[in-house]
């Protein structure tokens, strides 16, 4: 395998951690371990929090305290040069609001696409893009 190929495998494997073990398992050392200090989500719903991965982090605590239940699904990952993109689907109840997610006490499930560019191992930026009427619950036809 080439060294760029290798990269690209890596950056990949460093996405799937922040999915597995940070947001469907709640470990936050996740996001302490993986994102840069100078991190920046350019899609972010929720503003009150810091920046870096110590924002990231309150974020998801909020998002699985919402949503206790919730799996995130890698269906699609390609990496390109420093970029991951993902195809995603999200499934669980809501238990409490998550601005746009309302709480209805029903199952919900939606899709999104993730975008996230790496340097030297740790994640700098992300793109988060939800389909326009997945908060609904019930999920997709």
């Amino acid at each position: 395998m080439d060294m760029d190929a290798e990269l690209r495998e890596q950056n990949k494997e460093t996405i799937r951690r922040v999915y597995e073990c940070g947001f469907n398992a709640g470990d936050p050392t996740v996001f302490d371990d993986l994102y840069a200090p100078s991190f920046r989500h350019h899609n972010k719903t929720i503003h009150d929090v810091s920046a870096g991965g110590a924002g990231e982090k309150e974020s998801m605590r909020r998002f699985r305290e919402a949503i206790p239940d919730a799996c995130f699904t890698i269906e699609d990952q390609i990496a390109e040069g420093d970029r991951v993109a993902n195809r995603l689907t999200i499934r669980g109840t809501p238990v409490k609001t998550f601005p746009p997610i309302e709480c209805t006490g029903e199952a919900m499930e939606f899709r999104a696409v993730a975008i996230f560019r790496l340097a030297d191992g740790l994640i700098e930026e992300e793109w988060f893009y939800r389909e326009p009427d997945g908060s609904k619950p019930g999920g997709l036809d």
